[in-house]
């Protein structure tokens, strides 16, 4: 769902249409399906779809953060997710405990990378954009992130090439260990 949910949130950015989680999981699904040619049933795609809400995180997240928030650092969530499905990745992978805050798309019906939900999420937190470090692996997660003020720090966990027409990350990383670690924390 990856691609196709990439394509949906750039496009939606662009085009301000914005549409719930579970609609752009399904179009994206549907999408992936046909591309491939896959015939599934319709107890068989639901169940893929509810498997998005069982996602296991990295093994450094939960120490790679433990770090970061021991060094006095807040962790928030920014993502194109609905709140509460948000709510259930967050308990479910077990960092509740170390993230203040989980900030959604669905607040103000914008995706990223549009400038305004890096905006927002800076409200929220009560934060100066430029006091922001947006990690992400997306390419355009950074993007956004960099063309409204934020740093962009890009988690590469399979060793990918930066595409050379982007603009830089502030920092490139391959763990949370490695934010950690340029942070002194």
């Amino acid at each position: 769902m990856g691609f196709a949910g990439s394509i949906y949130g750039i496009t939606s950015a662009v085009l301000y249409e914005f549409k719930p989680t579970v609609d752009r999981y399904e179009v994206s699904l549907d999408y992936a399906l046909e591309a491939v040619g896959a015939d599934v049933t319709e107890s068989q795609r639901q169940e893929i779809l509810d498997n998005v809400n069982q996602l296991k995180i990295y093994s450094d997240v939960r120490s790679g953060l433990e770090r970061l928030v021991d060094a006095g650092y807040e962790v928030y969530i920014l993502s194109n997710g609905d709140p509460e499905m948000l709510d259930r990745l967050v308990e479910h992978v077990d960092i509740d405990d170390l993230v203040v805050e989980t900030i959604s798309a669905a607040d103000i019906g914008v995706c990223k990378p549009d400038r305004r939900l890096y905006r927002h999420a800076a409200a929220r937190t009560n934060t100066p954009v430029t006091g922001i470090a947006h990690v992400a692996g997306s390419w355009y997660d950074i993007q956004g992130a960099l063309h409204t003020g934020m740093q962009g720090v890009w988690i590469n966990r399979d060793q990918s090439k930066w595409e050379t027409f982007l603009s830089e990350p502030s920092l490139k990383i391959e763990s949370f260990h490695d934010l950690a670690d340029a942070l002194d924390a």
